[in-house]
């Protein structure tokens, strides 16, 4: 090896690590308490991704209004074109007998869950509740129409305190 070649002298280089989508959620549990939104975000996300738009269409559906309006008011950034476009035109086209029957968010989200179950989405389901806060998933744990196997696996991003 030749003098002016040592590896030695070169600067080593690392790539800032991202920040996890667990710390996002936990930062945003402190500031607005808007982490189930992230979870709806990312459900809607891995919906799209996995070209199941009359499934996202449902889950929009089953959320009220004012879930969906708040969704909005995040940045696009965390959005993603796709979802915006999709929450703006399900706004726009949305019949007033949905708000009636809309579910909480978190009802909405445990339904879907269950679907992925079946199908043997694991991953997807995991990155859904990396984005939600510990109250919220000791909440979604506790829901009875929710798997006991998804129940099982918020404990992995509860810190291992949810039933």
């Amino acid at each position: 090896m030749y003098p002016d070649h040592e590896t030695t002298l070169l600067p080593e280089y690392r790539a800032p690590r991202p920040r996890a989508s667990r710390a996002r959620a936990e930062a945003d549990v402190r500031v607005r308490g808007m982490s189930c939104l992230h979870a709806l975000s990312e459900m809607l996300r891995q919906l799209y991704a996995a070209r199941q738009s009359r499934a996202a269409d449902v889950l929009m559906d089953r959320c009220s209004r004012e879930a969906l309006e708040q969704l909005l008011g995040e940045s696009s950034a965390f959005l993603g074109s796709r979802v915006r476009y999709a929450v703006v035109d399900r706004l726009r086209h949305r019949k007033p007998h949905l708000d009636d029957s809309a579910l909480p968010t978190i009802r909405a989200i445990a339904s879907v869950l269950n679907a992925w179950l079946h199908d043997g989405r694991r991953l997807a389901i995991r990155a859904v509740l990396r984005e939600m806060g510990d109250d919220e998933l000791k909440e979604l744990a506790a829901l009875p129409e929710l798997n006991d196997e998804v129940a099982t696996m918020t404990g992995d991003f509860a810190g291992g305190n949810a039933p």
